[in-house]
Order: C-alpha cells, then structure tokens, then sequence
C-alpha cells in the first residue's frame, strides 16, 4: 500500500518552496519532509541552533545525527521511516540524480505538477500582504530617489543628462536605486534603466548615457532580506520634456492599466483582463506586431502573481483561463515598446480582495516629466 508523504531537497535562500515550508532562510540546502500529521526538517549542526529560532512552530526540528545515515540517500530513506511513508512527492525541480538514486533505494517519487507543490502560495495571508507591501516600499524608495537624482541633474548641450558633473549613465543610476533598496532592508536584483531605444525591449537593464526627452524605463523588483518576500514596481520618466508619440503612449498605458485594476476581482477571467487592456492600447493607435525588426507594442502579458518568487501563480495573460479566486496578489503592468522611441511600463500591485474588487497596494503615484 502506499502511504506518499512530501519532500524539499534545498536551501531557503534558493527554494521558494522550503522557505515557505520551514520559514528558514539558509544558504546550504538542507532536508525537509512532511506527512499529513508531522513537518520535519533536519538540519546540519551550522544551522540547528538559529532555525530553533527562525523556524515556523508546527516545523519540527532534527539535527542530521540524530537521524542518522552516511549520506543524504540514506537519511532520506530514514526521514521516510520516521514519517512512516515509502514515497514522497516532490518539487518539479527536484534533483534528477538524486531522483535515480532514490528510487533505487526503494522509494516511490512522484513530481508535483509545475507551480503546485503548494498550491496554496497563491493565496496570502494577510501577514504576508504586510511583508510584500515592505518590499513594495522599498522599491517606490528606489524609484523616488531616481527621480531626485534627475530634478538634480542638468542637461549638456549634446542632451545627456549630467549628474555630478559626469553624465549620467544606466549604470549610474541603477546604482542609486539600488543603494536605496539596500538601506530599505532589501536585496536589489537585476533592476532595470533602460534609456530610449533600450527600453524597447523589456528585459533590457539597460547600459551607457543617459539623454533628455527620452523615456527611461525603471523597474525595481527587491527581495526582503529578512522575510524573502518580493515587491515589484515599474515606472518610465524622463528629465525634460516628452516628444507627442511618448506622451500619448504614456496615457495609453496608463488608461489601459487603470482599466485592468478596475475588472481584477474574484470570478475574473485573466484572459479578459489581458485583453481588455490591449484593447486599450489599440484604441489608441497603438498596435501589437512583428517585423524585420523585432516584436513591438504590447507583446507580454499583462501581469503576474508576487510572493515568495517575483514571477509566480497566478499570470494575467492570454493563456490564462482559470478566474481569481480572491487572496492574489499580482502585478498590472501594461506596456508600450517602439525601437524608434523606446518603451513605457506602469506597473502597480494589486492585492485581489476574497469578498470583491482588488485593492492597490501601490502608494507611489505615476510621474512622466522631471524638469
């Protein structure tokens, strides 16, 4: 007969999973199994002592020498003694290796489908809102502070932006946000400044001066140091004035994302959210497609689920069917990218409320020029 149980192979810094699991943040992967009655994690002497008093209290707490074995297969199969199971299901990343060598020792491994080891991450608790509204905090700190270092700056006559007396580059100013997140309590990673034809594309973080009326795209996404929830914030400004096509493209996005929050509420469809914004974007001339150049205009979803991981469960987009639920927190994050002009993101976050509607947790408001 068999009796499943649930096992973690990872470490807290890495493994969303184990961190929600256990509550521990470690740098070294460590040994987490379940059963429906008990939660046991067996950890190496370096981190006993802390996890007894950083872990969740329904975890109990077992060093490796009392569970005993010589090598990590062999504690496992322990760790499934003691739960009294002869399988486990297991993270879809899980090992494959380690897999082999389990199965070879006589237990059952089933893979979770992908983004359900614990469907239940999707919903938050109302402690964790407060958690990723502190890293949401941050990042509007990042964000503010970009904005100051541009009302400080001057412009040169060939259009760079001066700062310091040096021109002011992506590099630069990333680095100003970042050092802000740093003394918000976060860690910064991969912010984006994209400039002008770089923020054409998404993903660019963007590199070298920065010039005058053209948009800088700044999405900062830190990570708590303490809690290991994420925030995320998008917002395209620029120092001086925007040329016509940046101004309308910036209303657009703006329309078309105040628009999605208002339809975001349990029983919701994200597909027609997603298209209800693009239908936005359309209206307003600005159309989706692709050419010797590359994808522009609207060409991402619209938004995605933040908590433990800064991409997670669930996504607004095309191919997602399945309504809200209600407990969500996601991002609404329309944009606008043209290889002649550059790129506009807005992006907010919203918290999906249980009895209806969705409340913005998002307190930085949107700022186009810097003069």
């Amino acid at each position: 007969m068999e009796k499943i149980g649930k096992l973690i192979v990872g470490s807290g810094e890495s493994s969303a999973d184990m961190r929600y699991a256990t509550g521990l943040s470690t740098p070294d992967a460590f040994l987490w199994g379940a059963n429906d009655r008990r939660s046991v994690a067996v950890l190496s002497p370096l981190e006993f002592d802390r996890a007894r008093s950083q872990a969740k209290d329904d975890v109990e707490l077992m060093p490796e020498s009392e569970l005993g074995g010589a090598d990590r297969v062999e504690r496992i199969v322990r760790l499934a003694e003691l739960l009294e199971v002869n399988g486990f299901i297991v993270p879809a990343d899980f090992p494959l290796r380690l897999a082999d060598e389990l199965r070879k020792a006589g237990l059952i491994l089933r893979p979770a489908g992908e983004g359900s080891f614990f469907p239940e991450r999707e919903f938050k608790a109302p402690a964790e809102v407060e958690l990723i509204v502190s890293a949401l905090r941050a990042a509007e700190a990042g964000v503010a502070r970009a904005a100051k270092v541009l009302e400080n700056a001057s412009v040169a006559a060939d259009g760079a932006i001066v700062y310091d007396g040096e021109p002011l580059t992506s590099e630069r100013l990333r680095a100003e946000i970042d050092t802000e997140l740093l003394r918000h309590g976060t860690l910064p990673t991969g912010t984006i400044c994209a400039g002008g034809s770089q923020g054409a594309c998404p993903h660019n973080v963007g590199s070298g001066v920065l010039y005058a009326n053209s948009p800088i795209v700044m999405d900062v996404f830190p990570r708590s140091s303490v809690s290991g929830y994420w925030g995320d914030l998008t917002r395209t400004m620029l120092k001086g004035r925007a040329p016509e096509i940046v101004r309308r493209a910036y209303r657009a996005v703006r329309e078309a994302r105040e628009l999605a929050k208002t339809l975001i509420r349990p029983g919701a469809v994200p597909e027609d959210i997603h298209r209800a914004a693009s239908d936005v974007l359309e209206r307003h001339g600005f159309h989706t497609g692709r050419n010797d150049g590359g994808d522009f205009g609207f060409f991402h979803g619209l938004g995605h689920g933040v908590g433990l991981e800064i991409h997670e469960a669930p996504r607004l987009s095309l191919r997602n069917r399945s309504p809200l639920r209600g407990g969500e927190i996601i991002t609404v994050e329309p944009g606008l990218y043209y290889p002649e002009w550059g790129g506009i993101r807005l992006e907010d976050m919203v918290y999906v409320v249980p009895d209806g509607g969705c409340r913005c947790l998002t307190g930085i408001g949107d700022f186009l020029e810097i003069p």
